[in-house]
């Protein structure tokens, strides 16, 4: 089973990213490319460990993610849209813990 609370950036859980609502549309792409470059700004001032720690669990969403990619009762439109804000923010995290 899957666990649909699963938190995807900070206003966003699993079931949104699998769910009708919100619709893949330009508004959505706005609110992650807003969200993942405030997120993205953060993390200069965020410690490493908690980095880890966020890595961990927004790896595990995209993980959970890439499970349905390919269904074809999803809307791979707005699975690609969130894979790739998550894969830019996942990038930003991996190369702050690397530095």
């Amino acid at each position: 089973m899957v666990d649909l609370t699963i938190r995807v950036f900070e206003s966003y859980t699993l079931q949104d990213v699998l769910g009708e609502a919100p619709p893949a549309d330009s508004g959505l792409r706005e609110n992650l490319e807003s969200e993942v470059s405030s997120l993205i700004t953060k993390i200069n001032d965020t410690p490493k460990t908690e980095l880890e720690q966020i890595h961990t669990r927004h790896l595990r969403a995209k993980q959970e993610m890439t499970k349905f990619s390919g269904a074809m009762a999803l809307n791979q439109d707005k699975l690609e849209m969130f894979h790739e804000f998550l894969s830019k923010y996942l990038l930003a995290i991996e190369s702050k813990i690397r530095s």
